[in-house]
């Protein structure tokens, strides 16, 4: 019933816990400046650099609006840590080991997987330390978020008011008065005309416009003309097996770890633990899944036997990875020794794509190497003819095969939408001296997508003043349009105060009828429906005007307030929960607002675009 309010809150949504707090109020911009180091912000004692932005940002999109908003997000942060940890507030080493262990990527089969997390520790951070150290300020924030807008609570008279405000209907009937409705009581004689000429003189000129012939190079065109031989096919997949085909490897180990700070003589001593399980293995093979569950230190893999299941190349530490990579199914291998101690390994499956499946992919990428180095070539020729025959395209028809195009009227500093003719570049190419005046080719300007443009002048039309006669109809649409609004406007408040007077109410011809409500705005706008539920509604008909953009004046004829259905259970919980949540809002606002007065923020000398670190 609700999903009006929870599909168009206007304040920041917050979801407890998440690592990227997005609240509103604050601007970097609106922040003091300082000077004293090359930092992008400071927030309190704790400097921001971009190498930090940067690292925030890995993987997300990083156009200013989402640098800016990240660097928000980030000063929030610290500043809701400096509060907590200047109020003592702490992470225990077993709150830190509960949160990670629960994290989805680190587990395998519900259950936390050493190897998964030392993976992606090594693929994403310099240390465990560096994670851990984030995983706590994530849950000192949780934390402190809570503490202040974790227990609020919304009364249910409350509740109850605010579902009988969005249920509540109103039948309306509109009446609307358009420009166009006062056509004849606009002027818009020669005089008129010639004096709104005269004021918009500059708006009636005409742009210097060109028509252009050009040829296009285009990589992808010259690769649909390239044949690629099924034998070269059938040797580019032998020599790219492993990355085509999207093989995958299921293995199963047994891990006896060593500790990284392990003296010689511990290592030497697992080390001869592990080869004695090797040799037991070989000369049972089949009691490997047994002494797996037996002896195995990996707790992810153990219980089922050792079996890590299917995985690709390079998703293991290397020394790991290289050994299942080499191995043939059902084979065991020695020892293998990686960062977590020893390894024995058994590979249970390959599994991957045939030929077949992976052709039309390896078609395509020798299609594009092929054309990418012709294209190369036919680029350094495109230059050479365009320079050398610069009068005419014939020479690059001649020797490249291209055909000539031909282009509408464009117009100086315009780009447009068509990605090739409305490019900046050419634009600027084709209004240069040397092409519009010299009447030369233009040099070939590389337009994106892998294609380069050669262009010359067809065409060529100077600014001008239009005449007032080419004009004219559209001066007379336009005073119409002008003065027509300024008629609906005055005349639609005239005759709205008459109709709250009570005088003809039922003499305007009112539109059908609709009923709307605050959930259900039958596509009035958000501008008409605030008018028509600010009216009272104590005695009918009441009337409210709304005047639009467009030049249009509504008048909407309130005819019967309809009162909202009853409130579910449901409904009422879901409100509350939103509501709830609108409170919860407010007040961590508050608390952003009073932290930023605890805790200075100052802007560095680094801006968000700069290239130092």
């Amino acid at each position: 019933m609700f999903e009006f309010v929870q599909n168009n809150k206007t304040v920041i949504q917050v979801i407890l816990g998440a690592v990227a707090l997005t609240f509103a109020g604050f601007g970097v911009s609106s922040y003091s400046s300082a000077t004293d180091d090359p930092y992008l912000v400071k927030v309190g004692s704790v400097k921001i650099y971009k190498r930090d932005l940067d690292r925030e940002l890995e993987g997300k999109p990083s156009d200013p609006a989402a640098r800016q908003a990240a660097l928000e997000d980030m000063i929030r942060r610290k500043l809701i840590l400096a509060d907590a940890r200047d109020h003592g507030a702490t992470v225990s080493a077993e709150q830190l080991r509960k949160v990670i262990a629960s994290i989805p990527l680190f587990q395998d089969n519900g259950q936390f997987s050493q190897s998964r997390y030392s993976e992606f520790l090594k693929n994403r951070y310099q240390s465990a330390e560096a994670f851990e150290t984030e995983i706590s300020d994530d849950i000192l924030v949780r934390s402190q978020l809570t503490s202040v807008a974790g227990t609020q609570f919304v009364a249910n008279s409350v509740v109850n008011r605010v579902a009988a405000l969005l249920g509540e209907g109103r039948e309306l009937q509109p009446l609307v008065l358009k420009p166009a409705d006062f056509a004849s009581e606009v002027k818009t004689d020669a005089a008129a005309v010639k004096a709104y000429y005269d004021a918009n003189a500059k708006r009636f000129r005409t742009p210097e416009s060109v028509k252009l012939d050009y040829v296009v190079l285009s990589q992808d065109a010259l690769g649909q003309g390239i044949k690629i031989a099924d034998a070269d096919v059938q040797k580019y997949y032998d020599q790219h097996k492993a990355d085509l085909s999207s093989e995958q490897r299921r293995a199963s180990h047994i891990l006896l770890t060593v500790a990284k700070d392990a003296a010689p003589a511990q290592k030497a001593k697992v080390k001869a633990e592990a080869g004695a399980l090797l040799k037991e293995i070989r000369a049972n093979p089949a009691k490997f899944a047994e002494l797996a569950k037996a002896k195995s230190q990996d707790p992810g893999s153990a219980e089922k036997g050792g079996d890590l299941g299917f995985f690709a190349h390079g998703m293991m530490v290397k020394p790991f990875d290289d050994a299942v990579f080499r191995m043939k199914p059902g084979q065991i291998s020695d020892l293998v020794e990686t960062e977590y101690g020893f390894h024995i390994i058994r590979l249970d499956e390959i599994k991957a794509q045939d030929l077949e499946t992976v052709k039309a992919a390896i078609v395509d990428k020798l299609q594009k190497q092929k054309a990418a180095a012709l294209f190369r070539e036919q680029a350094d020729k495109l230059s050479e003819v365009a320079y050398q025959q610069a009068d005419s395209l014939k020479g690059l028809v001649d020797a490249l095969k291209l055909e000539v195009k031909h282009s509408d009227w464009l117009q100086r500093n315009q780009p447009g939408k068509d990605d090739l003719l409305g490019n900046e570049k050419l634009l600027a190419a084709v209004f240069s001296d040397d092409v519009l005046k010299k009447k030369h080719n233009s040099e070939p300007v590389d337009i994106g997508g892998g294609r380069l443009v050669v262009a010359r002048v067809a065409e060529h039309q100077p600014e001008r003043q239009q005449a007032i006669a080419d004009v004219r109809e559209q001066i007379q649409g336009e005073l119409v349009e002008r003065e027509g609004a300024k008629l609906a406007d005055r005349k639609g408040q005239a005759l709205l105060a008459d109709l709250k007077a009570g005088k003809n109410v039922d003499a305007p011809k009112w539109g059908a009828a609709l009923t709307v409500s605050r959930r259900a705005a039958a596509s009035l706008p958000p501008t008409d429906m605030r008018a028509v539920f600010s009216v009272a509604a104590a005695k009918l008909p009441t009337f409210a005007g709304v005047r639009h953009d467009t030049g249009e004046y509504v008048i909407y004829r309130v005819n019967k307030v309809i009162a909202a259905p009853a409130v579910t259970d449901a409904d009422r919980a879901q409100l509350g929960n939103v509501l709830g949540e609108l409170t919860a809002n407010g007040q961590l606002g508050s608390y952003l607002q009073a932290l930023r007065q605890k805790y200075p923020v100052t802007v560095g000398k680094q801006s968000l675009s700069d290239n130092s670190q």
